[in-house]
């Protein structure tokens, strides 16, 4: 483990600590108790102390390529014995799980847009890929539900719609919000039903969930229908990054390390928190009920 980490664990247990401290005061809990509490605040603060002075680098790890720990593979590597799978024998499920364990992980991203009606609209897709960066452009395919109906997603964005793409954290919350989104509603019921309160947007686009890591604020450029199959490739231009107002917390341009984890597809319906798909995982089942 990193020393960052570390330091980030601790400051977290100092945090919850003092918030135990005032809310044992205010419950006019036993002193005895208290104390105890205050006494662990100030061991872990003074452990944080020492660890961010530099007196126990000795205790990490050296960064070198033969400290580092090395993943192991829990398949095999294939060599020169292989089983040939003709997929066009297989059934949409085998497919599917074939596909989605492959080509993972898959970033999870939250679509929100505008029905013509005025009905704010959500959609979560594993469906993303960053396809230009200059001119920043995102592809998503939208596809269609069980009964056939295009994607409400897709009808707003043929009739116009702007679209923000919410990236989410790689947390048990997203992924609850990611399940109550996945299923299918008529166009005139809003998935923000029940959901927090949507943030407007500064900038004249669809609202986007205060759980956001980060939102994209994108326009169409092009749809275009895959061929031999029901879904589009919406290609999008990004035009505004939202991101939380942190000052220089967070450097410009962005260090992925410290937007770890976000949210993923490992498998197929799993989600969890990339890269490694090993921390947790959610099953999305909404959308079968």
């Amino acid at each position: 483990m990193s020393k960052e980490a570390v330091c980030n664990f601790l400051r977290r247990c100092v945090v919850y600590a003092d918030a135990s401290i005032n809310r044992k005061k205010n419950r006019d809990e036993d002193t005895t108790e208290i104390q105890r509490w205050v006494a662990y605040r100030d061991f872990t603060a003074y452990s944080l102390s020492e660890i961010e002075r530099g007196e126990l680098d000795d205790w990490f790890e050296a960064d070198g390529e033969n400290d580092r720990k090395r993943p192991s593979f829990f398949g095999e590597p294939m060599g020169d014995d292989v089983e040939n799978i003709d997929t066009n024998f297989m059934e949409h499920p085998e497919r599917a799980a074939w596909l989605s364990t492959l080509i993972a992980p898959r970033p999870v991203v939250l679509l929100s847009t505008i029905g013509e009606n005025g009905v704010p609209n959500l959609c979560p897709v594993s469906s993303v890929a960053s396809l230009s960066n200059t001119p920043p452009l995102i592809g998503v395919s939208l596809s269609q539900d069980r009964s056939g109906r295009p994607r409400d997603t897709l009808v707003n964005l043929r009739n116009g719609s702007k679209i923000s793409a919410m990236v989410l954290p790689g947390t048990w919350d997203a992924a609850q919000v990611v399940n109550e989104t996945a299923s299918a509603h008529p166009p005139e019921r809003s998935e923000w039903d029940g959901l927090s309160e949507p943030i407007p947007s500064p900038n004249e686009y669809p609202p986007y969930h205060p759980l956001s890591a980060a939102v994209l604020e994108c326009e169409v450029v092009d749809l275009h229908p895959l061929p031999g199959a029901v879904a589009t490739l919406a290609i999008l231009k990004v035009n505004h990054i939202l991101r939380s107002d942190e000052g220089t917390k967070r450097g410009m341009p962005p260090d992925a390390e410290t937007w770890r984890p976000l949210l993923t597809q490992y498998g197929w319906d799993r989600l969890t928190s990339g890269p490694d798909g090993s921390a947790w995982s959610f099953d999305v089942r909404s959308y079968r009920d």
